[in-house]
């Protein structure tokens, strides 16, 4: 593996290695091209290079899919390891309070928001919606919710990887698997 420098002196990460590196813009962020599919990114920012690969683009290696998809669980993994650490209920968890939220707690937040909408089949354009704000500030006035292109994008590509590596990992560790179709029955099938 090699590992440029970047601009400012780190070293680059390893995902740089499966796209091309274009010209950097005005705040040092290359673009990058990927080297399956040749999808241009105009901010080639790490964790949507990451991303692209783990949710089964075009062409991209079974085995750096399963690596990125990884990447995303562990990230799922340390943040429910946190949250799990303290039990001890304090007076913030009953009053609103007038403080910024952590990162960690908006990003599980945004992830149970993410979960609510897709598993109820709710149009993310409703996150924008003038009510649906004023009922989040009725909850916590210090959470503002993510743009419907952010939750439809980035979240849902993150929860989509995080999903999929869940899938392949319970796959793995199975012997034997029946496929069942639900409401197939002697008279649903014709003849051929």
């Amino acid at each position: 593996m090699t590992t440029n420098k970047c601009k400012e002196g780190r070293p680059q990460n390893e995902v740089w290695e499966h796209y091309t590196q274009g010209e950097r813009n005005s705040e040092g962020h290359a673009s990058g091209t990927c080297k399956f599919c040749k999808k241009i990114f105009s901010r080639g920012d790490v964790s949507t290079l990451q991303r692209h690969i783990a949710n089964h683009y075009p062409n991209a290696l079974p085995h750096l899919i399963q690596n990125y998809q990884k990447v995303f669980e562990e990230k799922a993994n340390n943040n429910n390891k946190k949250r799990k650490f303290s039990n001890q209920t304090s007076l913030y968890d009953y009053h609103d309070a007038d403080e910024p939220l952590s990162q960690r707690r908006i990003d599980r937040i945004n992830r149970t928001l993410l979960k609510f909408f897709v598993c109820c089949g709710i149009s993310f354009r409703v996150v924008e919606s003038p009510f649906f704000t004023d009922f989040i500030n009725e909850l916590n006035v210090a959470y503002d919710p993510p743009f419907q292109e952010l939750l439809a994008n980035c979240l849902f590509k993150d929860e989509l990887g995080n999903v999929n590596s869940k899938i392949h990992k319970e796959l793995q560790m199975s012997d034997n698997l029946t496929l069942a179709l639900d409401g197939w029955s002697s008279s649903n099938h014709r003849s051929i």
